[in-house]
């Protein structure tokens, strides 16, 4: 018992990393533009209430390190809310973006790009869900609720690989950092990792593949059109 206190910190030291990405990424962002650079009032919803969702996050993991188990569950409605918004926002932000003859990411016109948001919606969603359904198994539900955050956070890690390290291929090698520090602690606290740590570290490469393979597809431009 008393080692797993010692290795508790791990998942809101993890909350704290993506948050610091966030934040560093955005921020960046705005702070190029200059010239007094106000993002449009959709965009501020979307990254506030995103913000909102990994503070709660942080919450309830320092609720149950101090065994705060009631708070803990009271708040997870309010984390529910956040999650549901979102999504909603997520896809919202997407469909306006497309419409944008500048928008591009990894190359692709804006239709190819909207993949990118469409997987980081889908794979919080996904994630998310999964944390939810294991809630009552702890080990599960912890690592399944910090990952559905790093689901999400590759518009701030590319932002940040580029305006800070001018390099983007960096963003993929930062998440991939992230998602291997969860087996890899599991390795050290547990003797093996665990099936949640595996599943998001598999997902997310799984999903990564899809995008670069599909960007610049047809199906994807006829899905895409439908879809948003």
């Amino acid at each position: 018992m008393a080692r797993y206190a010692r290795s508790e910190p791990f998942f809101p030291i993890m909350t704290l990393v993506v948050v610091a990405f966030i934040v560093v990424g955005f921020g960046s962002a705005i702070a190029v533009r200059g010239n007094g650079y106000v993002p449009p009032p959709a965009l501020l919803l979307h990254g506030g209430v995103t913000l909102a969702w990994f503070a709660l996050t942080l919450i309830q993991a320092l609720l149950i390190r101090r065994a705060n188990f009631a708070l803990h569950r009271q708040f997870g409605w309010a984390s529910l809310g956040l999650a549901g918004m979102i999504v909603v926002l997520g896809y919202n932000t997407t469909a306006v973006a497309m419409g944008n003859p500048d928008w591009s990411i990894a190359g692709f016109d804006p239709v190819g790009s909207a993949i990118f948001p469409f997987f980081d919606i889908l794979t919080f969603a996904v994630v998310y869900t999964l944390g939810i359904a294991n809630r009552k198994e702890r080990e599960a539900h912890k690592r399944l609720m910090v990952l559905a955050g790093v689901m999400m956070m590759d518009p701030a890690v590319a932002r940040t690989a580029i305006v800070l390290l001018g390099a983007p291929p960096l963003a993929l090698l930062v998440e991939l950092a992230i998602l291997l520090a969860f087996p890899i602690y599991d390795w050290r606290t547990r003797g093996r990792p665990h099936w949640a740590s595996v599943f998001g570290l598999v997902l997310y490469v799984v999903c990564f593949a899809l995008r670069m393979m599909l960007g610049g597809t047809e199906a994807w431009a006829g899905f895409a059109r439908a879809v948003f």
